[in-house]
């Protein structure tokens, strides 16, 4: 979480030591060159445009973000972060023109979970897109909706998809930490304390020495 281009070239630096991959959150930066902090990486980019309506502050018309991700793919991102929600006719233009960049389709469910049979239909209609890697995040009222966001680790097991899925919030953050245990593509950590990019995040220094502790 950076607000311009020399500010993310810092932290750039900083994650490399920490995490295995890095996400660049373009809708928080005021200005930015997006191939200056690709090429500054030394870990897998991932180039996300988060918009308000899923959580971030992005608020650029579809055509705008369209060309940043664009912009990510041209530069050498490893994978661009497309929002499910984005209008089909636009989704689809990513989705034919990503290059050698990987595509996650990406829904965020800010006020709850679904049920297990509505994640389970939201999981088949974003499979169906073709995009590499589904992710799909809700937000954890009670400890029990961890289980049914984590019971889509096994579907997409069985549909041969890779997936990024766990719950925001306080109450998520155990599902933050047990979906790579349980087959999940990865998880996500804030920097440190203060620099969350979503509720319930864990600072990354915590977040392995929890994982480490349960790997061993």
């Amino acid at each position: 979480m950076a607000r311009d281009n020399a500010e993310a070239l810092t932290k750039i630096q900083w994650a490399a030591n920490l995490a295995g991959m890095l996400e660049l959150r373009l809708d928080v930066m005021f200005d930015f060159d997006i191939k200056e902090m690709i090429d500054a990486s030394k870990r897998p980019v991932i180039a996300t445009y988060r918009t308000s309506r899923e959580g971030g502050e992005g608020f650029h018309d579809y055509r705008t973000q369209i060309k940043y991700l664009e912009d990510a793919v041209k530069a050498g991102a490893d994978f661009i972060d497309v929002e499910y929600s984005m209008p089909p006719e636009f989704r689809r233009e990513l989705l034919k023109n990503h290059g050698s960049s990987k595509v996650i389709i990406s829904k965020h469910i800010l006020h709850g979970t679904p049920s297990g049979r509505e994640l389970e239909e939201i999981f088949k209609n974003m499979a169906a897109t073709g995009a590499d890697i589904i992710k799909i995040i809700s937000f954890a009222t009670n400890p029990e909706d961890n289980l049914r966001i984590l019971g889509l680790l096994p579907l997409a097991c069985d549909y041969g998809r890779e997936i990024i899925a766990f719950c925001m919030g306080p109450l998520g953050r155990i599902s933050r930490v047990v979906t790579v245990q349980m087959g999940g593509y990865l998880t996500f950590a804030s920097l440190e304390e203060g620099q969350e990019s979503a509720s319930g995040q864990i600072p990354i220094k915590k977040m392995k020495a929890v994982l480490e502790m349960l790997s061993s």
